[in-house]
């Protein structure tokens, strides 16, 4: 009788689709680990741009790109990868991923000139809640009404952070921050935040298949050529003066190492949860900010920065939770 019962189980295992519980895996365990390494050396990098007073942050991203030419360009010799295959469509995806990373680092780094550190990462860190549903079109991964009620308290929360003077007044301006700046800060912020879902999600859609460096490579010519013509344009210098030198080139290198613990990341989970613990960065900004620098937010600024966390967080153990609850309610049928 128990041999029949455990047949008539795996049968209904097979007919109805209802899946054992599933134990999260090393590497999804190593793809969270690397993306909070990830989000530690990104928020580290922007500590390092806010202490080089008086240098123009867009410097930053032409050392960053040169020194991943520098590192890449071998590292795809040894490899022997193709830099323009294995086919056309994923090419021009890759194009595509390497416009729109560089347009959103660019834009970030914009976006420091005008705003706090915190504040930055604050608006920046909405694009998980764009991943979602960018996701949910493009790589027809489930958006559930859940998902659909954070987003929508991720935007409550970006309405706190920027502070617009229609609903808050004036009197949430800082002597260091006219409303004109601060204003194109939060533009230059959430354009970055647009960039980078789109990003995330070409990412993910390239899958393990492609290598990081094949990934980066296209971000690194792309990102050079972007900066430097932003830098020609606006008539600033492309090279730092020697005392901003060292201070900038330690930022482009914890950015550059946050972008390919980030990229080796996805490749080992699901683009919403590894955006949503990349937020983490906004803790880590904040309190090296307030360590470092000794900034800290406004009472309307932490709690629109809570509530992108607390909102970012909760995407990511959505999918933890229905995944134990389809378990439980698997491993009741089975003792039926």
């Amino acid at each position: 009788m128990r041999e029949r019962n455990t047949s008539q189980s795996s049968i209904k295992l097979q007919d109805g689709n209802i899946k054992p519980k599933q134990k999260v895996t090393r590497s999804q365990l190593l793809g969270y680990f690397l993306a909070a390494l990830s989000a530690l050396a990104n928020a580290s990098s922007g500590i390092c741009l806010k202490l080089a007073f008086g240098a123009e942050k867009t410097q930053m991203l032409v050392l960053r790109y040169i020194m991943q030419c520098l590192f890449l360009v071998p590292l795809l010799q040894y490899k022997k990868i193709n830099l323009f295959g294995p086919d056309l469509k994923t090419v021009s995806i890759l194009v595509a991923r390497g416009v729109t990373g560089s347009l959103s680092g660019l834009l970030f780094a914009m976006a420091l000139e005008n705003l706090s550190l915190g504040s930055t990462l604050s608006i920046y860190y909405v694009h998980p809640a764009l991943v979602g549903f960018l996701a949910c079109i493009c790589l027809k991964e489930k958006y559930s009404k859940v998902r659909g009620i954070l987003t929508l308290l991720t935007f409550v929360g970006l309405v706190f952070v920027s502070q617009p003077s229609f609903i808050f007044g004036g009197s949430y301006e800082d002597d260091r921050e006219s409303s004109g700046t601060r204003f194109l800060g939060i533009v230059y912020s959430l354009s970055s935040a647009v960039f980078a879902a789109v990003c995330t999600v070409m990412i993910r859609y390239l899958g393990p298949g492609i290598h990081f460096s094949h990934s980066l490579i296209y971000t690194s010519l792309e990102g050079l050529l972007i900066v430097l013509l932003q830098l020609s344009l606006s008539g600033k210098p492309i090279i730092p003066c020697r005392q901003h030198l060292l201070i900038l080139f330690l930022s482009a290198s914890l950015m550059y190492l946050g972008q390919i613990l980030f990229t080796l990341a996805l490749q080992r989970e699901r683009a919403g949860p590894i955006a949503s613990i990349g937020t983490s960065q906004l803790v880590f900004g904040f309190l090296l900010e307030y360590l470092i620098l000794g900034v800290g937010p406004t009472i309307y600024g932490f709690v629109g920065a809570s509530l992108i966390l607390v909102c970012a967080v909760s995407q990511s153990l959505e999918s933890t939770v229905k995944t134990k609850i389809k378990s439980c309610k698997a491993q009741r049928k089975l003792k039926l």
